[in-house]
């Protein structure tokens, strides 16, 4: 399928406008999407970061599509769908807009069962840079170079309407991390009026070492607190991307009760994993590998 600027627009609009995103307090597309009422599945996929053979490995697996076509399943990118983060490729921008394309046709296709939620390198911001590249303006650049202004234009739009938060009965879904100290369902809806908020869940880390969390780190408190404040069971699962845990030793791309965290978890299906991505039901979680034959079920809920 070829992308326009206008198709982007399209794609915008079906992420905005989708029945589940709530609506904020000035009557506009929100910063939640409310699941609470859906019992489907969620095939939960963490950051790309321009895997365009994991990303097509997962959703054109045969059980993934069927229950997609069938109203069974979710599909959830949990945000940073682009920028090669692989050392030496940092300057290579081709998978980045063939992973963003690919993204816009699963807006067409599925409509109602998928979504995308931003990541920090969502955006063509300058002051984004990974290991001292500006990864943001190389694909702008990229973007301008290879698709014309109009594309870049409506695709800076597309990263700007994109919501934020994902909550059902028993889970929490975002890209990096809680607010520190929590935050009410209202504030994540209106979160284009905070905009501590608005980048902190897009930049939060786990606090992994003793002593007191920088403002730019979060611990078990927040996200007991965050559920608490949302209307969750405080062990809610809380899932996020962003903050890859390689040096415990763990090269999956997936962290389960990490640091002792129950029900917290993050998943990162970048150029380095055998694509995995979470099934969330009822029953509880299961990590699978889009790549391999491996399946692991680690855990039913409490």
């Amino acid at each position: 399928m070829s992308i326009s600027s206008d198709d982007i627009y399209a794609a915008s609009e079906i992420c905005l406008y989708h029945k589940a995103r709530t609506t904020n307090s000035y009557g506009k597309p929100g910063g939640l999407i409310d699941l609470r009422n859906d019992s489907r599945k969620l095939v939960i996929v963490g950051d790309l970061h321009g895997s365009i053979e994991n990303l097509k490995a997962i959703a054109e697996h045969p059980d993934i599509e069927d229950g997609l076509k069938n109203n069974q399943y979710l599909l959830v990118i949990i945000g940073d769908g682009i920028h090669n983060d692989q050392t030496g490729e940092m300057l290579e921008m081709a998978s980045s807009l063939e992973v963003l394309e690919y993204v816009f046709e699963l807006f067409f296709k599925y409509k109602e069962n998928f979504f995308y939620i931003r990541g920090n390198h969502d955006t063509f911001e300058e002051r984004l840079a990974k290991s001292g590249i500006k990864q943001g303006l190389e694909f702008k650049n990229y973007l301008l170079a290879n698709r014309g202004e109009e594309y870049y234009e409506a695709t800076d739009y597309f990263f700007d309407m994109l919501p934020m938060y994902i909550i059902g009965k028993n889970y929490a879904i975002t890209h990096a991390g809680p607010i520190r100290n929590g935050a009410t369902l209202q504030e994540i809806i209106d979160i284009d009026d905070n905009e501590d908020y608005y980048r902190q869940l897009m930049w939060n880390r786990l606090h992994e070492f003793r002593g007191t969390p920088s403002l730019k780190e979060y611990d078990e408190s927040d996200i007991r607190k965050m559920n608490r404040k949302m209307g969750l069971p405080e062990d809610a699962y809380f899932i996020v991307g962003h903050n890859p845990m390689w040096h415990t030793g763990n090269k999956t791309g997936v962290w389960v009760d990490i640091i002792g965290i129950k029900n917290h978890i993050i998943v990162y299906t970048n150029k380095a994993t055998l694509a995995p991505y979470l099934i969330l039901d009822k029953s509880g979680v299961t990590v699978n590998f889009a790549r391999s034959n491996k399946t692991e079920i680690f855990y039913g809920r409490s």
